[in-house]
């Protein structure tokens, strides 16, 4: 844990976001750096409750009642200009579509720096902000390769059958609409034949 611990300063002093998987987040957030300021979210679900416990971090006298959370994210990285915060996310990939534009609008400040854990092996809703964090065990990536996705394999199997069935129906209709046009020529030409 020591060494993971000094993995996590050095990446933070370069200024990197961080991404840890299935560590014990709130130990290493116990035993961070005292000397800049940080804020633990257990899960990114807490939505505007995170936010104001973050913006409590950088300004505790701050009254967060009646704001939005637009506005409660305004006031975080005006107040952050000057100083640095640390903001430590546990369960990382329960991260909303909703709560995805909160963070990422947090992370484009300079002075503020994401600590996120993976506990779970899903796919990531925004790989492309994933891109933006230094993974600092390879064990995340290493998992993610042995699951093969089969989902499209899967639609295309199904996809064909459904091309082979209807296939199927159309050919067995094409004998009923031959064999009824067969049948209505031969009455046709009966009916002709007697009318003569």
């Amino acid at each position: 844990m020591k060494d993971l611990l000094n993995q996590i300063q050095q990446q933070l002093q370069k200024g990197n976001n961080i991404l840890v998987y299935k560590q014990e987040l709130y130990k290493l957030y116990e035993k961070r750096d005292k000397s800049f300021k940080a804020v633990y979210i257990s899960t990114p679900k807490k939505g505007k409750t995170a936010i104001e416990n973050i913006i409590k971090q950088v300004d505790s006298e701050y009254i967060t009642k009646n704001k939005t959370i637009s506005k409660l994210i305004e006031e975080i990285l005006e107040k952050t200009k000057d100083e640095q915060i640390i903001i430590y996310i546990n369960y990382f990939e329960q991260l909303s579509q909703r709560e995805l534009v909160y963070y990422k609008e947090l992370e484009s400040s300079n002075n503020i720096k994401i600590v996120a854990n993976i506990q779970e092996d899903r796919k990531f809703i925004d790989e492309e902000f994933l891109k933006k964090f230094v993974l600092l065990n390879d064990e995340y990536n290493d998992n993610r390769i042995q699951s093969i996705n089969i989902t499209y394999t899967i639609l295309f199997i199904m996809a064909i059958l459904v091309f082979l069935l209807f296939l199927r129906l159309q050919l067995s209709m094409i004998g009923y609409i031959v064999s009824a046009l067969w049948f209505s020529f031969l009455m046709y030409r009966t009916f002709y034949y007697i009318t003569k």
